[in-house]
């Protein structure tokens, strides 16, 4: 009877478990194993880099020249905005062992953020 009674619980508490999981919850991501940048070499970064702009959209059609010296890597090159030139400089900031990035890239449209509207100030 005992018996019967452990396993009717142990059931109940495993079908309890299944049914309280969240079903829209997503699986953690694995994260990639980090690069030992000790035997990293600049001409790796520099491969790393432009595959990382070549692989982003908004870069794809622009000239940009990359060189890496003690893992900081210089951009160079025409953009077409600069938006665009800090699209650059997260990419490259992006790829593993990078130290510094020194964003050099001309952009050929300057683009300016939206200036914020001054608060009306009432005068008595």
């Amino acid at each position: 009877m005992k018996r019967i009674l452990i396993s009717v619980l142990a059931v109940c508490l495993a079908t309890g478990l299944v049914g309280a999981q969240d079903k829209n919850a997503k699986p953690a991501k694995a994260k990639p194993a980090a690069a030992d940048c000790s035997t990293t070499t600049d001409a790796q970064i520099t491969d790393n880099v432009k595959a990382k702009i070549a692989g982003t959209l908004s870069l794809k059609d622009q000239t940009i020249n990359v060189a890496t010296s003690a893992g900081v890597v210089t951009l160079t090159g025409k953009v077409k905005t600069s938006s665009s030139k800090g699209v650059a400089t997260r990419m490259a900031k992006a790829v593993a062992c990078v130290k510094k990035v020194d964003n050099k890239c001309e952009a050929e449209v300057k683009t300016t953020p939206p200036k914020a509207k001054p608060k009306n100030s009432s005068s008595m």
